[in-house]
């Protein structure tokens, strides 16, 4: 009769096995998403993001940022904002938001940014997050969290159920207002909210609605100001047609515009005007414009910020 010879594996080995098997789930469980802040920074290369805008104006302004905030803020913007405000926080700060405006668009018609780009202390290059469509990166921007964190992840427009800068500004006591066209998705996924939300019939009402606040009510501490024009009209005509290229030159005139008008109405403030778009776009085949994409003309972006000291 043949006795049977066993192998035997010591405790110390399964343990090990377990332990090696439990680490290797766990990476595949923690991969980075490509939709997220994190993934397409990764993809694209570069160390910042949309989603910086959240946490610094929060920074500017003394306040915590939100609790699902995935990203630090600027830096750079604080380094300037500590020179050039003597270390005091910013008191007023405006957010304008062209739709669509990328890196690429800045780069084609370097000539009509040049105004802007001298204008701003600091231009940020960043991404923003998958899909590259309007609500889903204006929700990473006023909240500071990727897609699968604040909840929107397709082109949709409910409100937000997570903390947003809005929340953030009306728990301090601060006074917020959106300003937008009727039905757009800033004018819709941030409702729900103790703030002010002026809807208007289109892109270059809200700005005028804009600058009459900004002309009649010294009391709001965080003005956002929605612009459609560019994403509109490329929509229909390509990103590049001469009508989507006036579309943006509104845009940058409206920005430096209300550059001008905050220096004059917000002079005694401590102030911060943004230039923030969401992603930017690219011609279709059928000669149409677009985005949605992980390619670098919709994901790559510039945000200028521009701070102004109080004057006495």
């Amino acid at each position: 009769m043949k006795t049977m010879k066993y192998n035997h594996v010591s405790l110390t080995s399964v343990l090990a096995l377990l332990l090696c098997l439990y680490t290797f789930h766990l990476s595949a469980e923690d991969q980075v998403s490509p939709a997220s802040i994190a993934g397409q920074m990764a993809k694209h290369g570069v160390t910042e993001s949309v989603g910086c805008v959240t946490p610094t104006i929060c920074a500017l302004m003394g306040l915590p940022t939100t609790d699902v905030c995935e990203v630090e803020p600027l830096a750079k913007v604080l380094e300037i904002a500590q020179a050039k405000l003597d270390g005091k926080p910013v008191q007023k700060a405006l957010i304008f938001c062209p739709d669509a405006i990328g890196k690429v668009q800045f780069e084609h018609w370097p000539d009509d940014f040049a105004p802007l780009v001298k204008e701003v202390d600091y231009l940020m290059t960043g991404t923003n997050v998958l899909p590259s469509v309007t609500p889903v990166c204006f929700s990473t921007i006023f909240t500071g969290a990727s897609p699968a964190v604040h909840g929107i992840q397709k082109y949709e427009k409910p409100a937000l159920t997570v903390e947003t800068l809005f929340d953030v500004c009306a728990k301090a006591g601060l006074k917020a207002a959106i300003v937008a066209e009727n039905d757009s998705s800033i004018d819709k996924v941030f409702r729900k909210r103790p703030i002010w939300y002026f809807s208007t019939p289109g892109p270059a009402d809200a700005f005028e609605m804009c600058k009459f606040i900004l002309n009649n009510y010294d009391n709001f501490d965080l003005i956002v100001c929605y612009d459609g024009s560019y994403d509109s009209v490329m929509h229909g005509t390509g990103v590049w047609d001469e009508r989507a290229h006036q579309a943006a030159r509104d845009s940058i005139h409206r920005y430096l515009e209300l550059i001008r008008l905050t220096d004059e109405v917000w002079k005694g403030y401590n102030r911060v005007v943004v230039f923030a778009p969401d992603h930017g776009s690219h011609d279709s085949q059928e000669g149409k414009g677009g985005h949605g994409s992980d390619s670098p003309e919709d994901s790559i972006v510039n945000h200028g910020w521009r701070l102004g000291a109080a004057q006495n």
